[in-house]
């Protein structure tokens, strides 16, 4: 009886490390409170140089000129390309010299990061960050 508690507990200590960790790294992915500030939101419009449609975020590079007429490389984290694709989104959506605007909750580092809240694509169309949440 004793060597069956004794495998039981093991059992149940190993059950408890797995979901530990396996929440661990679940929260540590999804950081983005951490990264962006969800208090204040920046319209950009810009440019697009890049659109990478991949797991785990679509990022949107574009470039945006400041008020000095100076060029600043921004990049945008998306959403998943399945949560894009639910609402419209394909690969092709937005390509490269396409003038868009975009909407972010910005770096909390400051720099020219953001993780997308809008975007309004040259034929005028709206698309969300397209969470479950949104």
């Amino acid at each position: 009886m004793k060597g069956r508690r004794s495998n039981t507990n093991f059992i149940m200590l190993c059950f408890t490390v797995a979901v530990l960790v396996l929440a661990t790294s679940s929260l540590a992915h999804h950081g983005t409170g951490a990264s962006y500030d969800s208090s204040k939101s920046v319209t950009l419009t810009g440019t697009v140089t890049k659109f990478v449609w991949s797991n785990p975020h679509a990022y949107i590079l574009f470039d945006v000129e400041d008020e000095k007429g100076e060029v600043v490389h921004w990049a945008a984290e998306g959403s998943s390309p399945a949560n894009w694709a639910r609402q419209g989104w394909t690969k092709n959506t937005l390509k490269y010299g396409d003038k868009v605007t975009i909407t972010v909750h910005p770096s909390t580092a400051g720099t020219s990061v953001g993780v997308v809240t809008k975007v309004v694509t040259p034929d005028g169309k709206t698309l969300n960050r397209g969470n479950v949440n949104d």
